[in-house]
């Protein structure tokens, strides 16, 4: 009998970025309802992203709430990725990370000219504004296409694979 094996394989690519708010009272009273503050550009898995940051909300219709919003903005123009993302916020005092978002799997395309984005919003705490500051921090994950090896004649049949390793990746 004739053995033959390919195997499958996903790129990953994974970044975080933190992105801090300094005088968080004066950017909430300076800011509309629907304006927003944007983080530096960072870089994940070919693709270029940003933290955007709607102190008053992500909407005039809002206006009345108040509830602030974080969001992940896809940068590259022309370009299309489906992502893993999580959003938290930085307690200032303890250094506790408080989860926004966790492991929100959303898809983003600027192919349309339109800028594209993902968020949620959220209750501000004083513990993540002492010092007149607000910490934000963005992990994103990006699987590429699998790709699958090139088939090959092997002896005798394939050896299992090794076990799964388990890590607690935070």
């Amino acid at each position: 009998m004739t053995w033959t094996a390919s195997t499958c394989t996903t790129p990953i690519a994974q970044g975080a970025h933190a992105f801090t708010v300094y005088q968080h009272g004066l950017v909430k009273r300076t800011t509309a309802a629907g304006e927003f503050v944007r983080s530096g550009t960072f870089a994940v898995g070919g693709y270029d992203w940003a933290v955007r940051y709607y102190p008053n909300g992500d909407s005039a219709a809002e206006a009345a709430c108040r509830q602030p919003s974080v969001v992940l903005e896809l940068m590259t123009a022309d370009a299309a990725a489906s992502v893993v993302y999580e959003l938290k916020a930085v307690d200032q005092v303890t250094g506790e990370r408080l989860v926004l978002r966790e492991d929100k799997t959303a898809a983003f395309d600027t192919r349309n000219g339109q800028f594209s984005c993902s968020g949620v919003q959220f209750v501000e705490t004083p513990a993540f504004l002492a010092g007149d500051f607000l910490s934000i921090e963005c992990i994103v994950t990006i699987f590429g296409e699998p790709r699958v090896s090139k088939t090959n004649k092997m002896p005798q049949p394939p050896p299992p694979p090794p076990p799964a390793e388990t890590s607690d990746v935070s």
